[in-house]
């Protein structure tokens, strides 16, 4: 293993259940009550995609301009002042990095948003690189996000390790060749199950990434 992927939101960050609740709580201002296989594939999507999937779903009549500006406010406040980060971030990033290992972030998040939390807990000086879906080009459901990462670092697939907690996301990068590791998130526990049983390392700890 030569390198590693580390997704954000969920993986990295306590972020998950905000983004559950912030998109429920948007839409149901409109009265819609998403359901949870559209939350699921938004996991997957930047910021536009989800919007512009919302709207084309929902058959919404608001312009895509005036979502992202409900939305990005309301974000901003919640990077800069409410995320945590999750339990031994910080070591286990520190732990690959000594080791000599590349380790990178790739996240749906937009770079604007990703940068505030980075920076503010100091993960800017132990990662290598910051890839989100805008930056790449390619969703995160998308072989080619993963791919592109790979020739970024100029490493083979299947010398990447993507740690993440989105099983669409580590169908994928499995897809692409990489190997996976899933992470254990409370706000995605009903996927927890299908992670097990398609991914050869299911880590309940960003901790036990250490045994591997």
């Amino acid at each position: 293993m030569k390198a590693i992927i580390f997704d954000l939101d969920g993986t990295l960050v306590d972020s998950m259940g905000y983004w559950r609740s912030v998109s429920r709580d948007f839409m149901k201002t409109k009265g819609i009550d998403i359901e949870d296989a559209v939350q699921h594939k938004m996991t997957t999507m930047n910021l536009d995609a989800s919007l512009k999937y919302l709207r084309e779903y929902y058959n919404l009549e608001e312009s895509f301009d005036e979502l992202m500006s409900g939305f990005s406010k309301t974000v901003e406040d919640f990077y800069a002042n409410k995320v945590d980060l999750k339990e031994n971030c910080l070591e286990i990033l520190k732990y690959f990095k000594d080791q000599g290992k590349k380790v990178v972030i790739g996240t749906s998040t937009a770079d604007h948003f990703a940068n505030i939390v980075i920076k503010k807990y100091g993960i800017d000086k132990l990662v290598d690189g910051l890839y989100t879906a805008d930056s790449v080009g390619y969703l995160k459901a998308e072989e080619e996000f993963y791919l592109s990462i790979a020739h970024s670092l100029g490493e083979k697939s299947e010398k990447i390790l993507l740690v993440d907690d989105s099983y669409l996301a580590l169908r994928t990068a499995k897809r692409a060749g990489l190997k996976t590791a899933g992470i254990y998130d409370e706000n995605s526990k009903e996927t927890w199950k299908t992670i097990v049983e398609e991914n050869e390392n299911s880590l309940e700890n960003l901790i036990d990434l250490k045994k591997l």
